[in-house]
Order: C-alpha cells, then sequence, then structure tokens
C-alpha cells in the first residue's frame, strides 16, 4: 500500500444480523487457527521477523474461550498485532457483537467492532482477515517498520524482504483491471507511436498498452493497491515507449516527477499520461533545430530521401517534397504517408515555399494570400501557370482574337501544357453553342488520346467533322513560333469559321 489507510469514523450503531455473523464466524476461524494471519514467506530472511509476532498471538489463542481475559490483552503492552488478535477473537469468545463503529476506507464505509486500546485499522485488517485489500491495515505499519514486501491476493499472503512480485499477484492485479487481452495476457500485442510501458523489475515483466487501447485508468494503482512496502514502487518503472524522438534521442520516455505522483494518485489516467507525453514530445520536435520524419510508427530520423521513398504520391509532389525538406528543417510527423497529408501538415507555415520549389519565386509571388483550395490542387494549378507561361512565350500571340480562334488558341495551348487532362479541363468551361464548336472541341481531346471518353454526346455528321478536323489540330498542337500561326489558320480554313490570324 502507498501509505497508510485514513479512517473516519462515522458513529456507534448495532450490528445487523447478517453483518454480525460474518465477523463473529471470520472471528471464529482465527481463533481455533491463528496460523491464517501469518503470510507465506518468499523472502531471504535469516530469522522470520514474524516469528515473536505469532508466538505472541499464539498465547493469546489460549484464552480464545475466555471473553474477559482477550479483552484484558487487548488492552494492555505494545504489540499491537497480538492485541488486535485478541481484541477479534474476543467477539467470537463473547458470541456476540453489541455495537459496531463504520469506517470509511478508500471511499468505502467498513463496519467493524472496536475492542481494546489498538488502533482502528489494526483491528479492521485483523476482523476482515480474507479480504485481499483490508487484510493489509493489520500488517502495514509492522510491514513497513521491518522494511519488508507483502503482497496480497485472493487466497493469501505473501511475504519479502526485498522486491519479489509473485507472478500470481501481478496476473491478479493486473485482471482486476478493464483491460481483457488476449490470452489474459499483460500486453495488447498492437504496435504503434506510442505506448505505455510498465516494468515489474523482480519479474522482469512488461505491461504494454497502446494508444489506441489505453483507458481512463490508472494502472498501477491496480498494481500497488494489494502491495504493503516502504516503497510500493521499488520494483515497478513506469515509461512511455514513443517514435516522436529526434534521431538522436532515446525512444523510452521514463515517467517521473510531478507526472509520476499524478499518475499514482489517479490523477491522470493512462490515455492522459500517454496524451500528455505524445503532445509534450511533438511540441519539441516542432521546436527544435533538427528536422525528424516520422510516417505512423516508423522513425525515418533526419534522413529525407528514406523518408520521401517511403511516402506514397505523385512524383511531382515527392520531388518538391524532397528539394523543400532538403533546404527548410522542419519535422513531419504524419499517419499514412501521403504526400497530400504531408502538403496539408506543412502548407500553413510553408504554402509559399512550397510552390516556389514547385514552379518558380515568380510564380509563388503571383499569390497575395494562402489560397483555399487543397496543397495539391493548388500545386497542380501554379505548375500549369508555370508551363503555360514557357509555351505561351514561344507562341505569337493573336490580337482580338474571334471566337472559332479563341477557343483553338486555348484548346491548342491547353494540349502543349497538360494534354488530354487540361483540355478536358479547358472544354468543361466553354460554352459550346453549335456544331462546329462542339467537333472542333471533340478534334483536340480525340488527337490527345484516341480513347478519351468525351464529355458530351456527338451526332453522325458531328462525328464525321471531327474526324476531318483531328490531322489539322495535331500539326496546331505539334507546331511552335510562326509555323504555329500557319498551322492555326490552316485549322480555321478546314473549320470553315471564316476566320484567319
Amino acid at each position: 500500500m502507498a501509505g497508510k489507510k485514513r479512517l473516519r469514523m462515522r458513529g456507534v450503531k448495532q450490528a445487523p444480523k447478517r453483518l454480525e455473523e460474518e465477523i463473529l464466524d471470520r472471528s471464529r476461524r482465527i481463533a481455533n487457527n491463528p496460523g491464517l494471519l501469518r503470510p507465506l514467506c518468499a523472502g531471504n530472511c535469516r530469522k522470520c521477523v514474524f516469528d515473536k509476532e505469532f508466538k505472541n498471538i499464539d498465547t493469546v489463542a489460549r484464552y480464545k474461550d475466555d471473553a474477559e481475559t482477550l479483552l484484558k490483552l487487548a488492552s494492555k503492552g505494545s504489540d499491537d498485532l497480538a492485541k488486535a488478535y485478541a481484541g477479534t477473537i474476543s467477539l467470537s469468545a463473547a458470541g456476540k457483537i453489541p455495537l459496531l463503529a463504520t469506517a470509511t476506507i478508500a471511499g468505502e464505509k467498513v463496519a467493524f467492532a472496536v475492542r481494546g486500546s489498538v488502533g482502528n485499522d489494526k483491528l479492521i485488517g485483523c476482523q476482515y482477515y480474507d479480504d485481499p485489500k483490508l487484510r493489509l491495515l493489520y500488517y502495514n505499519s509492522f510491514i513497513k517498520r521491518n522494511k519488508l514486501h507483502l503482497y496480497s491476493f485472493e487466497d493469501g499472503l505473501v511475504c519479502s524482504d526485498h522486491p519479489n512480485m509473485p507472478e500470481d499477484y501481478l496476473y491478479e492485479a493486473f485482471w482486476e483491471t478493464p483491460y481483457e487481452f488476449k490470452d489474459d495476457g499483460l500486453v495488447c500485442g498492437h504496435s504503434g507511436a506510442l505506448a505505455l510501458d510498465i516494468k515489474i523489475k523482480s519479474l522482469d515483466e512488461h505491461i504494454r498498452i497502446c494508444e489506441d487501447c489505453a483507458k481512463d485508468v490508472s494502472t498501477i494503482q491496480y498494481l500497488i493497491i494489494r502491495l504493503c512496502a516502504v516503497d510500493p514502487l521499488d520494483d515497478i518503472e513506469v515509461n512511455v515507449v514513443h517514435t516522436y524522438h529526434s534521431a538522436n534521442e532515446s525512444d523510452n520516455e521514463k515517467i517521473e516527477g510531478d507526472l509520476f505522483k499524478r499518475y499514482l494518485r489517479g490523477e491522470i489516467s493512462d490515455r492522459t499520461l500517454l496524451q500528455t507525453v505524445k503532445r509534450d514530445k511533438l511540441g519539441t520536435l516542432r521546436k527544435g533545430e533538427i528536422a525528424t520524419f516520422i510516417i505512423g510508427a516508423k522513425n525515418y530520423g533526419s534522413d529525407v530521401d528514406a523518408f520521401i521513398d517511403a511516402v506514397i504520391g505523385p512524383d511531382s509532389e515527392k520531388s518538391t517534397l524532397r528539394s523543400f525538406l532538403t533546404a527548410t528543417p522542419v519535422s513531419v510527423i504524419i499517419k499514412s504517408g501521403k504526400t497530400s497529408e504531408i502538403l496539408t501538415h506543412l502548407w500553413e507555415d510553408h504554402w509559399k515555399s512550397i510552390i516556389s520549389v514547385h514552379t518558380s519565386p515568380k510564380i509563388a509571388e503571383t499569390y497575395t494570400e494562402r489560397p483555399k483550395n487543397a496543397p495539391s490542387a493548388v500545386l497542380e494549378e501554379a505548375y500549369n501557370v508555370h508551363i503555360s507561361a514557357d509555351v505561351v512565350a514561344n507562341l505569337p500571340e493573336f490580337k482580338k482574337p474571334k471566337p472559332v480562334t479563341r477557343l483553338s488558341d486555348t484548346l491548342a495551348k491547353a494540349a502543349k501544357v497538360g494534354g488530354k487532362d487540361l483540355v478536358l479541363k479547358a472544354v468543361e468551361s466553354e460554352t459550346l453553342k453549335d456544331h462546329k464548336t462542339r467537333s472542333l472541341a471533340a478534334a483536340f481531346l480525340l488527337a490527345c488520346d484516341s480513347a478519351v471518353k468525351l464529355p458530351f454526346n456527338l451526332s453522325a455528321e458531328e462525328r464525321s467533322f471531327t474526324d476531318f478536323l483531328i490531322p489539322f489540330v495535331k500539326n496546331v498542337i505539334d507546331a511552335s513560333g510562326d509555323k504555329y500561326r500557319d498551322a492555326m489558320n490552316t485549322l480555321l480554313t478546314a473549320s470553315s469559321s471564316g476566320e484567319s490570324v
């Protein structure tokens, strides 16, 4: 137990019949067999310190049928264990319990009989000797005075002169928690970026609970609530194992100080403890001067290339992220390993720099505020503008183009910049009013990809005209410089538009 139980008296009252019978029955059993109170030994003591105590208790047991003598023995001397025993078995000798007191222990009311001049904690522990938790009140002071370790579980007590937790005690204590792991084990069995690890040093056993399994309980409280020692934690170490660390740091965070005290008192739970450590470590990484890259439970340290090689997404985005992260020491902690997730992670603070790397500083400067669209869509748009600028720089500019000329010029430049996909976007933004413009738009799409699915239906006549225009469209797409002007004029003539440039 972590410390002496506080007892608050709640007054004296007549004993209910059933409760009286239970206390009398326990009193009778230890009167006939005081050995029921003696812990089993699992230590290396040269001489058992309980020998003297139980010699005194055996002496008291000789008067098990003499209530008056037992009450006297319960009121004199300095041996509290013998006095509490005398007071307890005096009940069976008297055959009744005239009065009961009530104490509140760990929030629960416990009824007991006051007898002799011994502490209430000793009386309660003795009168409830078969209760794994309450019985420790009987031994608490004695165990601490002699610097022993006492382990209490359903079937009895084990005492040791050093930390020596029985395996049965560990499992029985853990099974009282709300956790239910495979094969009734101590480990949830899940791998992840964050886990609570409670080590029992004397057993070299670990309780391991991942972030997803962690509940709003303090597991360590279950481990020590039936343990009595000067320092019940001298055999227990609490760590949080995590991936949220830089390349030169440990993945094991020992829980100490105020955080440990709060966890021990139950002020914070397993889940809160993990969240607290995670929040603290993430804050440290983000403020650090050394970049750290993490995907899920995998920590890549500061290796940009290994991190990007593990990322899933378009090669263009991976290339941009590789260049940006090489030049900018910023940590990235993500779950899925997709370029879209990384971009979202970085976007708020670094959007303009990322656009600049993806296109050019000149293109990035055209954005006066952070775009509202998704990062991937913004980069695609910026790249198209970037490439379009290069393409348009090598093509003649048509002044005041007429409708068919404008449509043809727009679709031709879209095809040069982004192929079928960009042409499709351009077509979808146009209003195609007649069969000529519909056939012309279809011709540009099919010239880029003969298997493309058209966004509109063509009549037989429109389809025939489309097939006629495709060779002229291809010439425009392939042309540059003054040849682009000549190819455009030929297409305009073929389309019967009556326009020219």
